[in-house]
């Protein structure tokens, strides 16, 4: 009896590790890993991989969707010479939630932004987590 006993705990304990591990990734293409911020990095690039610097980058709490009105634009940043964006999300995602949230980048043109993202990265942030992919651009 003590052995079924034992038998049945340790199945129940490596039940519970895996479950709780495999809840980490919430999407595909991009790394994550453990920090004191929660941080997600962008490199936009074009289809053939080189980097797009002065695309503006910005984040939503709901899908854009093409020939729409935007929704609000929660944070925006332009891409640098190597074509990163950074997001310091900490604070944020502590007082509003884990998202999801979706990134698109766009040019600035003289009636405003032109969305130019092909894919369209969108993620659950979480407090402590580093979250980096790349955006593609037209």
């Amino acid at each position: 009896m003590k052995k079924m006993l034992m038998l049945f705990l340790f199945i129940g304990t490596l039940i519970s590790c895996t479950t709780a591990e495999s809840e980490t990734e919430i999407t595909t293409g991009e790394s994550t890993s453990g920090s004191t911020t929660a941080t997600v990095n962008l490199n936009v690039i074009n289809s053939s991989s080189a980097n797009q610097s002065g695309y503006i980058v910005m984040m939503f709490n709901r899908e854009v969707k093409e020939n729409q009105p935007l929704p609000e634009i929660l944070f925006q940043k332009t891409s640098n010479s190597e074509g990163k964006v950074s997001f310091d999300l900490e604070d944020y995602i502590v007082k509003n939630g884990n998202g999801p949230y979706f990134f698109e980048a766009f040019l600035q043109t003289s009636n405003g932004f032109n969305l130019e993202s092909i894919t369209h990265p969108t993620f659950l942030v979480m407090s402590g987590q580093i979250r980096t992919t790349s955006i593609i651009v037209k």
